[in-house]
C-alpha cells in the first residue's frame, strides 16, 4: 500500500473556516469524480493551521495514474484555484510512503 499526503498552513487566522470547507469541498469532489478516498485533518497539536489530505492507493503506479488524470483535468484545475489564497505557498508539501 502507497499513502500519499499533502500538508498546507492556512494563510492567516481571517482565511482559517474558509479553507477548512474548501478543503472538505475538494476532498469531496476528488472522492466522487476520481472514485478515492480522501480523507481530510487539521493539526491539533504542533503547526497549527495545517491542513492535511491523505489518499491510500495500492501501489505507485494507481497513484502515478491519479495524478495523471488530476493534471490533466480542467475540472479540478478550476476547483483548485482558490488554493493560492487561502494557504502559505511555501508550506505546501507532499509526501508518498509505502506500508511496511
Amino acid at each position: 500500500m502507497v499513502r500519499w499526503t499533502r500538508s498546507a498552513r492556512v494563510a492567516s487566522s481571517g482565511k482559517f473556516f474558509e479553507a477548512i470547507k474548501w478543503a472538505k469541498e475538494i476532498a469531496e469532489f476528488d472522492n466522487k469524480k476520481y472514485k478515492v478516498q480522501v480523507s481530510v485533518y487539521m493539526d491539533s497539536f504542533g503547526e497549527l493551521g495545517t491542513i492535511r489530505w491523505f489518499i491510500d492507493f495500492a501501489d505507485l503506479a494507481a497513484l502515478e495514474k491519479f495524478m495523471n488524470r488530476v493534471m490533466g483535468d480542467k475540472e479540478h484545475r478550476q476547483k483548485i484555484s482558490p488554493f493560492a489564497d487561502l494557504f502559505i505557498q511555501d508550506s505546501v508539501y507532499d509526501t508518498v510512503m509505502q506500508s511496511i
